[in-house]
């Protein structure tokens, strides 16, 4: 996933990295957002982030109705 970070990674917030990736899961007729691929995508582009993983869940479920997504909660896979 490519996410623009606005050349200041230090300045993107883990609620802006979850929103940006879960506009790029809009594909298909039934949308569904991976708990799991969001974390790690997060965890990739915003390294210096201090969310915890619990806290990046709730900002995907808190987001994910809002563009009419699923949320898989497959964290454990």
């Amino acid at each position: 996933m490519n996410v623009c970070t606005d050349c200041r990674p230090d300045k993107v917030t883990a609620k802006y990295l979850v929103h940006e990736l879960t506009l790029q899961a809009r594909r298909g007729q039934i949308i569904i957002i991976s708990v799991k691929e969001t974390i790690a995508a997060v965890r990739r582009h915003g390294p210096h982030l201090a969310e915890s993983d619990c806290e990046l869940v709730e900002f995907i479920v808190d987001l994910a109705p809002t563009f009419g997504m699923c949320v898989a909660f497959d964290r454990r896979e």
